[in-house]
């Protein structure tokens, strides 16, 4: 494959349309996931979608007729690419990632990798041989609550309770620590400012007839000394995606999906017990501004862009993507070695 690289302007990154040329980008998958990466890229300023790649070429058709390019339905359309999007299947992830970065090709793939921490450390020292590009679809990242509330920790980090709870989705291909969990996984890595975990208990709850766990909780410790608590569902009746950080002083209330976050401080409390008994407590609070970018989807790929040309840290983000994904691993292994209640949960 042949490959451009473009090199830094030394101009601002925030483009205007006309700027320069814009990137070409290959999309692998023409799937939901793969819709919203044509729409960001056909939105975006720094690039433009030059090909749609799906077994199922009418559905890549479908989706070039809307975002541009040319449908395909095998990998060596993106021969002219500057850089591919793989939303393919998780099980076709490896396959399709080792011959776009054998050949060249920078990638954006989304999460996760592998549900193998061994297949997604191939990928990674593949890229790092080839000097190629590779950067995981962490999307919550890029999310302006997340940033608002790093910049905002200022004591260390207690705790962290997350849920990622979700209605049931049509079309599944892996656990739900691999397609839910993994995000707050490497949010609780990134918040408590650890690689790894010391120790990890999970449960998992597999439904009758069903292929993949559904519900998953797992606890993790860490060198830090703070401690996560996270849940991942597929079996809500809504969405939440929620998340309390506890530091020594403070407690963080973050909602993902609003995108807002409450900071309490607690001053005074007292029981009053005259007349009618009660409590009464004082707590200060504080609702930072959050500072909104643009969409997580956007911002993810325009920091792909500026990765591709030289102004965000190639090898620091390929660093940043094994964490997660092992420990992913970790809490499955930790599920599947816990006692099940009887024909409900591994």
């Amino acid at each position: 494959m042949s490959q451009q690289n473009p090199r830094p302007t030394g101009r601002s990154h925030r483009r205007r349309l006309g700027d320069r040329a814009q990137l070409r980008f290959g999309l692998v998958g023409a799937g939901s996931m793969g819709s919203n990466h044509a729409r960001v890229i056909a939105e975006s300023t720094s690039a433009t979608l030059v090909a749609v790649i799906d077994p199922d070429l009418p559905q890549a058709q479908r989706l070039a007729d809307i975002y541009g390019g040319v449908a395909s339905s095998g990998l060596e359309t993106v021969r002219t690419c500057d850089a591919v999007v793989v939303a393919a299947p998780t099980a076709r992830h490896v396959e399709i990632g080792k011959q776009l970065l054998a050949d060249g090709m920078p990638v954006l793939m989304e999460k996760p990798l592998a549900t193998s921490s061994q297949e997604v450390a191939s990928l990674c020292d593949l890229a790092g041989a080839r000097a190629v590009p590779l950067m995981c679809g962490f999307v919550e990242r890029f999310n302006a609550v997340v940033r608002t509330l790093t910049q905002s920790l200022d004591a260390p980090v207690v705790h962290i309770l997350s849920l990622r709870h979700s209605p049931g989705a049509s079309a599944v291909s892996s656990s739900v620590v691999w397609d839910l969990l993994i995000h707050d996984i490497d949010l609780a890595l990134r918040v408590s400012g650890d690689h790894e975990a010391e120790t990890v208990w999970a449960s998992t709850v597999v439904p009758e007839g069903a292929e993949f766990a559904e519900l998953a909780d797992c606890i993790l410790h860490f060198p830090s000394g703070a401690m996560a608590t996270l849940s991942a569902s597929r079996l809500s009746q809504r969405k939440l995606r929620s998340m309390l950080v506890t530091t020594t002083d403070a407690v963080y209330d973050v909602d993902l999906l609003r995108q807002d976050v409450t900071v309490y401080r607690h001053v005074s409390a007292e029981y009053l017990m005259t007349g009618s008994p009660r409590f009464r407590s004082e707590t200060v609070i504080d609702i930072p501004f959050v500072r909104h970018a643009g969409e997580p989807l956007g911002l993810q790929l325009e920091h792909f862009v500026d990765i591709l040309e030289g102004r965000a840290d190639q090898l620091a983000e390929l660093r940043s993507i094994p964490p997660a994904h092992r420990l992913a691993e970790r809490v499955v292994q930790a599920a599947a070695s816990a006692a099940p209640a009887p024909g409900r949960t591994a």
